[in-house]
Parts: structure tokens; C-alpha cells; sequence
């Protein structure tokens, strides 16, 4: 790749590189490398950057930088501070901003402050979205790290260089907790739920027709959201359960030939990942990563694709313990950077970045995206107001999407579709209407 940007810092760590790497490498598709100060005003570069303590004047930006210790004390108590109509902690004196860009981009892409405390989590396990720093500024439901780059491009653009910024496609993706209301699933869940809503029972003849395939099953939606997604031009992927059921587990056995039956014909025209059981959240358990290896193993039996992508029950997933161990079981992206509770920017971006481990080069590293909408958080845990709650989020996140050129993931859940129809009208209206 022909070398574009010039960068001249007093510090060469792997994590600064990783951070060049997702900026200028992966976001914006540009060259760059390191450069001493006489490079700065050599004229072999189109743009150059001086990244220090003390940054150079003869650069086309001056960034100061902070010491990148990442100390507890340092940065989980650090205020948020505005300058330029950006927000980046830790000030400092010198440069065009007055805080440590780049720190600012590490810091919340590798998910630091999820390290500190296990009193942060929740009753799943989970990272609690209340002990967000972003949460706690609320820049939760800003992506305000799309600004950084977007400030970036501008300073590049003032000085003549043409940045290809273009946008990835908006993702829809769904989650089959529920794949069926009644065909192919045990018996004593159809009973069960004949005991729960007893006034949706079809009736027998129906019920017959619906197992015996004759008829649609009410959760079976892949061929309307298929169609939609392609009209649209909307990436979609489905995320599929294939392990062993439980009380928080409970999907279509997948040994079940009715069902096999049914997925073959999909897997040849939609991209599947698997969505592990609720079990895997148990991350003292021994043999939890023996169990999600024979979980991809009939995965991609079943679906006849390699288990490439991932996303985890409940959105079950601890970064700095999980994400090393995704990689080595051949995963290469996950799905699960989002609160199922609360609707916003996890990690305060919405496109997808590589996480960051010291020992691995930067092409290996795996791929996340982020996840900012759910229906299901919306279904559940605002139940009061949910429905207008949804409409309002998704219309503003795609908003300011159209405005700062940047893609969206959404998931649903094909049992909420059918369930609450309303939510899956709102979200088609809002990206029809774009």
C-alpha cells in the first residue's frame, strides 16, 4: 500500500501501532508509517501527524499525548472534558485538542474500565452498563468516537487529500432463540405453552398442519425477513443455537430431522453464526471452552459454513477473558458488544473495529461489532413505553449514522417479530424512509 500519512511520535508501543492500524489501515483504507522530524517537511508525505508530549509545529496536525499508563486512578476518575465539539479524556496542554486523541480511542475500544472489578457485574454475569464511564457522561448513546474520525478526515481534507470514506452497508441481524412456536419443537414445551396462552392455541387440525410442515409456524419469519433484507439492501446474518437445551436454553433441539430439514435450504442462501448457550456464561467451569468447541463443531455440520461470527446468549461475554479464546477456536468476529439491558455504544463507536492483544499481529486480531439496538431491550426492559422508545432510538441512531457515514448493527429475535409485530413495522418504516 503506497504510504499516505507521515507520523511523528516519542512513543512506538504496540498499542499506539494497533491504534494507526485500526485508524488509518482498517477505518479509512490509507498508508502510513513512523517518520523522524525531518521527514515532517520532507515532502514525502500528503499528510503528516505529530503525535508527542511536546508535538512538533512542522506537522500538518499537532496532537498532544498523554503517558498512556492507564493507571485505575488515572482514568476511571479523570472527567470528561469538551474541546473542539469533541470528547476525549485526560487533558493536555499541548496541540490542536486538548486531550490525548488517540489514548482516548485505546482506552474505549479495548474495553479498560471492564477489567477493574467484578462488583461491576450484573446477575448474568455481565459488565453492568451503570458502571460505564460513558454511561456515567452520558455519551452512552453517542458514538462519539465516529466524531474523532470524522475530525481527522476533515483536517486531511483542509489540506487537499482526497479520504475515501465509504460506508459499510446497515446490519439486520436475528437471533433464533425461538425458531419455532410449535413445529419441530418437544412436546412438552408446545404443552407448556398451551398452558401459558392458552387463547393462541390453534387448534388441533392447525397444529397437525403446522407439524407436518403444511402450514407456516407462526415464528417461522426467514422468508419475509430475507426478502425485506434484500429489497433493502441491508446485510443480514442469523444467529443460530445448536447446543444442549435448558431452562435458559430453550431452542429447537438441533438433532431434531424435522428441523435439519427445514435449515438446510437457508444455509445455502443466508450467512449464519452461532449464538452459544446460556451455559457458556459460566466462565469457572472447566470445560466451558470443550463445550464451545463441540458447539462449533455441529454448527458447521448442520449449516455446512465455518463458524466464523458469534454472538453470545444474553450477550453473555467478557472482552479481556473470551476474545483470546474466540480466536483460537477460529472465530474471527463477535457480535456481542452491546448491554441487553440498555440500547447504546458499548465501546463509544458503532463501526466495526479489531480487539487489541499484545501478542498477536494486527490482521489476526478479531473483528467486533457493535451492537447498539435490540429489540428485546426494548420489549423487556421498557416494557412501559418500549414501543415508542424503539421508534424514537432507531430514528435518531440512523440519523446521525446518515450524517457522520458510518453502518449500524440491529438484531432481532424471529419469536418477537411475530410476537410484537409492531417493533419490526417501526424498524422497516424507519429504514424505508431514510
Amino acid at each position: 500500500m503506497q504510504e499516505k500519512i507521515g507520523i511523528h511520535t516519542d512513543i512506538q508501543s504496540k498499542e499506539v501501532s494497533y491504534i494507526f492500524h485500526q485508524m488509518f489501515t482498517d477505518w479509512l483504507g490509507m498508508g502510513w508509517s513512523f517518520t523522524d522530524l525531518s521527514g515532517l517537511d520532507s515532502g514525502q508525505y500528503a499528510f503528516t501527524i505529530s503525535y508527542a508530549k511536546e508535538p512538533s509545529s512542522q506537522a500538518d496536525l499537532c496532537l498532544g499525548r498523554s503517558d498512556w499508563s492507564f493507571n485505575e486512578e488515572e482514568w476511571m476518575d479523570s472527567p470528561l472534558i469538551s474541546a473542539a465539539g469533541l470528547v476525549g479524556f485526560k487533558k493536555v496542554v499541548q496541540g490542536a485538542l486538548g486531550f490525548d486523541f488517540f489514548a482516548t480511542l485505546f482506552f474505549t475500544l479495548t474495553r479498560k474500565e471492564e477489567t477493574y472489578s467484578s462488583d461491576d457485574w450484573d446477575r448474568h454475569g455481565r459488565f453492568s452498563y451503570e458502571y460505564s464511564l460513558l454511561e456515567s457522561h452520558h455519551l452512552l448513546e453517542r458514538p462519539f468516537l465516529e466524531e474523532y474520525i470524522q475530525f481527522l478526515v476533515a483536517q486531511m481534507t483542509k489540506k487537499g487529500l482526497k479520504v475515501d470514506c465509504r460506508k459499510s452497508p446497515h446490519v439486520l441481524t436475528m437471533d433464533l432463540d425461538f425458531a419455532f412456536e410449535w413445529y419441530a419443537r418437544p412436546l412438552p414445551l408446545i404443552l407448556a405453552s398451551l398452558i401459558k396462552s392458552p387463547s393462541r392455541y390453534p387448534g388441533w387440525k392447525t397444529l397437525r398442519s403446522i407439524r407436518k410442515g403444511q402450514k407456516h409456524d407462526p415464528y417461522d419469519v426467514m422468508e419475509e425477513i430475507h426478502q425485506w433484507a434484500e429489497a433493502q439492501e441491508v446485510d443480514l446474518r442469523i444467529f443460530l443455537p445448536v447446543g444442549r437445551r435448558g431452562s435458559m436454553d430453550r431452542h429447537v433441539d438441533p438433532f431434531n430431522k424435522a428441523f435439519t430439514s427445514w435449515l438446510k435450504p437457508w444455509s445455502e442462501v443466508v450467512d449464519f453464526g452461532l449464538h452459544p448457550t446460556y451455559a457458556l456464561g459460566s466462565w469457572d467451569s472447566p470445560r466451558r471452552w470443550e463445550v464451545m468447541a463441540a458447539e462449533i463443531k455441529h454448527f458447521e455440520s448442520l449449516v455446512d459454513q465455518p463458524c466464523h461470527h458469534i454472538r453470545m446468549h444474553y450477550l453473555r461475554c467478557r472482552p479481556h477473558e473470551d476474545y483470546p479464546k474466540f480466536s483460537s477456536l477460529g472465530i474471527q468476529n463477535d457480535w456481542s458488544m452491546g448491554y441487553g439491558n440498555r440500547p447504546g455504544f458499548r465501546s463509544g463507536i458503532s463501526r466495526p473495529y479489531r480487539f487489541f492483544e499484545e501478542d498477536k499481529p494486527f490482521d489476526k486480531l478479531l473483528r467486533i461489532h457493535p451492537l447498539p439496538l435490540m429489540d428485546s431491550t426494548f420489549v423487556y426492559h421498557r416494557s412501559s413505553n418500549g414501543l415508542e422508545d424503539w421508534k424514537q432510538k432507531v430514528g435518531a441512531y440512523l440519523g446521525h449514522a446518515e450524517n457522520l457515514g458510518y453502518p449500524l448493527v440491529f438484531n432481532l429475535h424471529n419469536n418477537l417479530i411475530a410476537d410484537h409485530n409492531e417493533y419490526w413495522t417501526a424498524f422497516k418504516k424507519s429504514l424505508e424512509n431514510l
